[in-house]
Order: C-alpha cells, then structure tokens, then sequence
C-alpha cells in the first residue's frame, strides 16, 4: 500500500508543477505572447485550457484515490499526466519550432485524456 501512496504523491506533485507551469504561460501569453501568430496563440490557450482541465481531473483522482484506494485511479492520472504532455506539451512547442514527427503525440494525448475520463467514470468506490 505505501507504493502506491507514493505513486499518488507524484502524481498530485506533478499536477501542481503542471498548473504552476500553466499559470506562468497563461501570464506570458497575455503580455509577451501577443507577437506570435494568431493561430500560434490559437493553439497555446487550448493547450492551456485542456491542461488547466486536466490537472483538476488530477487532483479529483488525489482525492478518491485517498478516499477509495483503487489503483485503476493511479492509471487515470497517469494517463491524465500523459496527456498533458504529449497534447498540451507538444501544441505549445509546435507554436514555437517545428516539432516533426512530435506532432503525432497530439492526437494520442486527447487519446489519453479519454482513456483517464473513462476510467474515472467507471472506477466503483469500494464496500
């Protein structure tokens, strides 16, 4: 049971890095990013509103996991944190460099993001 008590705090600690990380992009964008692209600026507030979402979805799998203690919610935000990255991340980055065949993580990042939902959906509290 301590492993995954550990498991949940990385989980927990690498949501609060990601919405750290939101936040200060969120600030960039609204002052110093103003001279990309529009459609680059387009693309980094989605990327910033799925993470924002998503690492509440984080802290939602925290708090059942500690509640509940079922480890298909550590694959949730697992899957949760995957998403940022290979979504979130890799549209931020796009507005920036090309990013090649990185550009194909996109789309199994929202994968993920559906994955984690489902399986929150579906996680029964235990009797």
């Amino acid at each position: 049971m301590a492993a995954n008590a550990m498991k949940i705090r990385i989980i927990q600690a690498f949501g609060g890095i990601f919405a750290a990380i939101a936040v200060l992009l969120s600030a960039w964008l609204s002052h110093a990013g103003k001279e990309l692209p529009l459609a680059s600026q387009n693309n980094i507030e989605t990327s910033l509103l799925f993470a924002f979402i998503h690492v509440l979805a984080i802290f939602i799998v925290v708090i059942l996991f500690n509640q509940t203690k079922r480890v298909a919610l550590l694959y949730s935000g697992y899957l949760f944190l995957f998403g940022i990255c290979a979504f979130s991340g890799v549209l931020i980055l796009k507005a920036f460099v090309a990013v090649g065949v990185l550009a194909k993580l996109t789309p199994i990042g929202g994968m993920a993001f559906v994955l984690g939902w489902l399986i929150l959906a579906f996680v029964q509290p235990k009797e």
